[in-house]
């Protein structure tokens, strides 16, 4: 196991969230293959980052932590069910040529999935990362 510091987890979670905004920008071009391949890179970063939260800094939070661990895991969950998900929604679109309004509620259903990994970032670094540093 590879230890990863705050500072790796942070850049870490600035990766996903470019990543999200690549998936996003690809559906607002209709581009639905280049959205599957953004959707793929965001899969296997949130799957090692939280391989990574998971081993090495959950289970160093405190009792009186002001979130316990089982929130952040029941957010890696839901994180990764949503990632899921969308994986099967992309791969039963056809590649491109879809419709303006298609691409807006394509956009515009991306936006749960987003304001998750935000606020679990946000979490993270006002809880998380700063409990286990202390």
């Amino acid at each position: 196991m590879t230890h990863k510091s705050i500072v790796t987890l942070l850049d870490e979670h600035q990766a996903m969230l470019r990543t999200i905004r690549a998936v996003r920008l690809a559906m607002l071009d209709g581009k639905v293959a280049a959205a599957r391949q953004a959707l793929d890179e965001l899969k296997a970063l949130h799957a090692a980052h939280i391989a990574a939260e998971e081993e090495e800094w959950i289970g160093r939070l405190q009792r009186n932590a002001r979130w316990q661990p089982k929130v952040y895991l029941a957010e890696h969950a839901k994180l990764g069910d949503m990632i899921a998900q969308w994986h099967q929604r992309l791969h039963e679109l056809p590649a491109d040529a879809l419709s303006a309004g298609e691409r807006l509620d394509l956009l515009d259903a991306t936006l749960p999935l987003q304001h998750l990994l935000e606020h679990h970032f946000e979490r993270e670094e006002k809880g998380l990362f700063i409990e286990v540093a202390a």
